[in-house]
């Protein structure tokens, strides 16, 4: 029942349409479908209580023409059911108080109108759009003229008058929620999106694509602001620098796609290895960086080490191949004769570059000159 109300609901909507114009289709065929459904209840009261059915005649060809915009939709014709629903809402209303006459309020329809035409075409029909948002405006004064001179061409007993009354009311009050509940639904649904894709463009700017760790940027500009906070409030704060020994090696041996994946188990241990206050990134081809916080010296040496050691015991197999590396790792850690965190970066490389020299898989703090 649900699958059958959605398919009415959203006849004209496809894959390829954005949720924007999605939500404008459904918000036509809704209030068109709601008002058909409303006018041919009308119309059945109208059948078994008066016995002329005049109204009858009349609500008949309006049902049907506020199908058009549904029909409209189906042929995909988006831009042209929204207008023919905006200017057939306000013939329709116009014509029916004046053959009714104001005690069935139908100039109260105008009121919805006014404004939905800046939801129907907010990126769309440009300037054009202000013509029908201001359009009910004038209608109205013309039928509150129109009545002062003019008389009902159909007058009805007032028992029924009341009961037709009744009627446009509710369904005056059935559109206005309709629409603003449909567009603000669809709003919401819009905004989710794109927060949604504002944090996939976020995640996707600060992390490397090929193992999921933070890539130079974020690193530089996290480094930035942590190096900041830690000269301030004179607390710890290291940069580890490690690579991959002999990485070239690898890849000119297996191939690529072997390096790639080498890449991505350092990446895992990484993850499996450090804390979640621990800032991991890959600063380079096969450099990456760990930023510690909130520790000391002594845990800082024992937790490399430790990652060293499993980089180490671990084999990468690729094609039925086993492969064994090992890495080297260079330590700064902040003072107060250190003025920036590009300084925490050359030391911290200077250490690295001992390591290797000095036959790599190791670790080496930076040593003051």
């Amino acid at each position: 029942m649900n699958q059958s109300i959605k398919k009415v609901i959203e006849i004209g909507i496809n894959q390829e349409t954005d949720s924007w114009l999605a939500g404008k289709i459904k918000l036509v065929n809704i209030i068109s479908l709601v008002n058909f459904i409303f006018i041919l209840n009308m119309i059945i009261i109208d059948f078994f209580i008066n016995k002329t059915h005049y109204l009858s005649i009349v609500l008949l060809f309006v049902s049907f023409v506020m199908l058009l915009p549904y029909y409209l939709n189906y042929k995909k014709r988006y831009i042209a059911s929204r207008i023919a629903f905006l200017i057939f809402a306000y013939i329709s209303i116009c014509f029916l108080a004046i053959v009714f006459g104001k005690e069935f309020y139908f100039q109260y329809y105008l009121v919805p109108g006014v404004g939905m035409s800046l939801i129907f075409f907010r990126d769309e029909i440009g300037k054009k759009k202000w013509i029908f948002t201001f359009a009910g405006i004038p209608l109205w004064i013309f039928l509150e003229i129109w009545f002062f001179y003019n008389p009902a061409l159909i007058i009805l007993d007032g028992k029924y008058v009341s009961i037709i009354s009744y009627f446009s009311s509710f369904l005056i009050f059935a559109t206005a929620i309709v629409m603003f509940g449909v567009f603000t639904h669809e709003s919401d649904k819009q905004l989710i999106n794109i927060s949604r894709m504002n944090k996939k463009f976020k995640q996707l700017a600060n992390v490397d694509a090929l193992t999921g760790l933070y890539n130079r940027r974020f690193i530089d500009e996290q480094m930035d602001l942590i190096f900041k906070t830690a000269k301030e409030d004179k607390s710890f704060l290291s940069l580890v620098i490690f690579d991959i020994d002999f990485f070239k090696k690898v890849n000119d041996t297996f191939g690529h796609d072997a390096g790639d994946k080498v890449l991505q188990m350092i990446a895992k241990l990484a993850n499996e290895n450090f804390r979640q206050t621990d800032l991991v990134g890959r600063i380079g081809g096969e450099e990456f960086c760990i930023i510690f916080t909130n520790t000391n010296k002594e845990n800082v040496l024992k937790i490399v080490d430790r990652f060293r050691k499993t980089i180490e015991e671990q084999t990468v197999v690729y094609e039925q191949k086993n492969i064994k590396i090992t890495s080297s790792f260079g330590i700064s850690y902040l003072s107060q004769k250190i003025d920036s965190y590009t300084d925490l970066f050359k030391n911290a490389d200077e250490a690295l570059y001992k390591a290797k020299k000095d036959g790599r898989n190791r670790i080496c703090e930076y040593e003051k000159k």
